[in-house]
C-alpha cells in the first residue's frame, strides 16, 4: 500500500500557525480592550464619588476656594474620561480588525484542510481500486489455473 502525501502541507502547516498567531492577537485585542474598558469604569467610578463629595461639602457651607478646586479638578477627570472613552474605541477598532484578520486566516487554512481531505478520499478510492484489481488479477489467475489443471489433480 502507498503512503498518502499531500504535498501542500508545508503550505497548509503555515496557514494552521497563521491562524493560530491571528487567533493570539485576538486574545489579546480583546485583553487590552477589556483593560481599557476596566479603566474608564473606574475613572467614570471616581468621578461620581467626587460629584457626590463635592456636594455634601458644598452643603456643608465650605471654603469657596474649594469649591473652585473640585469643580477644576472635576473638569480634568472629565478629561481623563474622554481620554479612556477614546482608548477604549480604539481598542474595540483593534478588536474587530483582528477578529477579521482571524476570520480571514482560518478561511484560508480551512480551504486547505478541504482540499487535504479531498486527497485523502481520492487516494483512499484509488488505494481500494488498486487493491481490488489486484484481488481480480489474484482471482482471474486462480480461474485460469483451475482450468488448465487436470481432472484428478
Amino acid at each position: 500500500m502507498a503512503r498518502f502525501r499531500f504535498r501542500a502541507q508545508v503550505a497548509l502547516d503555515l496557514r494552521q500557525k497563521q491562524e493560530e498567531e491571528a487567533q493570539r492577537a485576538l486574545g489579546a485585542a480583546r485583553q487590552a480592550r477589556a483593560v481599557a474598558a476596566h479603566a474608564l469604569e473606574h475613572e467614570e467610578r471616581v468621578l461620581a464619588e467626587a460629584n457626590t463629595r463635592a456636594a455634601v461639602e458644598e452643603a456643608r457651607a465650605w471654603d469657596p476656594s474649594r469649591a473652585v478646586w473640585y469643580r477644576n479638578w472635576m473638569k480634568g477627570q472629565k478629561q481623563v474620561i474622554a481620554a479612556a472613552h477614546a482608548v477604549l474605541e480604539t481598542r474595540r477598532q483593534e478588536e474587530r480588525a483582528a477578529a477579521e484578520r482571524a476570520m480571514e486566516a482560518r478561511r484560508r487554512a480551512r480551504a486547505l484542510e478541504r482540499l487535504r481531505d479531498r486527497a485523502w478520499k481520492a487516494f483512499q478510492v484509488a488505494e481500494r481500486r488498486s487493491e481490488q484489481k489486484e484481488f481480480d488479477m489474484l482471482g482471474g489467475l486462480r480461474y485460469a489455473a483451475r482450468q488448465h489443471m487436470p481432472e484428478g489433480a
